[in-house]
């Protein structure tokens, strides 16, 4: 009797804690983000480009990658980004943007990013080692 006991309350010791996790936030829903259309001059917020638009910064991130390929593009530029927005749930002035069209000095960016396929299916059966000419075979 004794070891029935110890062992159940053994188990249930041990699944006890499994269950007193939470599940993910609860059923707060993500912020959605909006539609925008933002022109005004780059300036540098949070270490990464922003616009200002009245009194909400907002944070274009990937523009960076831009800057220095792009002649005249850098901090004090006027620009038209067209993106998607989210505001941060620690500060209602501050939302990040991403990006999918820039307008700079009349040229047009898209900066939508493509889907792409970095590993190909297999054929059926093909499980075998791609060689790497990097290793040397030791004899």
């Amino acid at each position: 009797m004794r070891r029935t006991t110890f062992f159940i309350l053994l188990v249930f010791g041990l699944i006890a804690p499994a269950f007193a996790q939470g599940w993910g936030r609860g059923r707060v829903q993500p912020p959605q983000p909006e539609a925008v259309t933002v022109s005004g001059n780059l300036i540098l917020a949070h270490g990464l480009p922003a616009l200002r638009s009245g009194d909400v910064t907002y944070l274009a991130a990937g523009i960076n990658r831009l800057i220095g390929f792009v002649d005249g593009l850098r901090e004090g530029s006027y620009v038209t980004i067209i993106g998607y927005a989210i505001s941060s749930p620690r500060d209602e002035m501050l939302k990040l943007l991403r990006p999918t069209e820039l307008t700079f000095d009349g040229r047009t960016f898209d900066l939508a990013l493509p889907t792409r396929n970095f590993m190909p299916e297999m054929p059926e059966g093909s499980l075998r080692r791609i060689p790497n000419p990097q290793r040397r075979r030791s004899n």
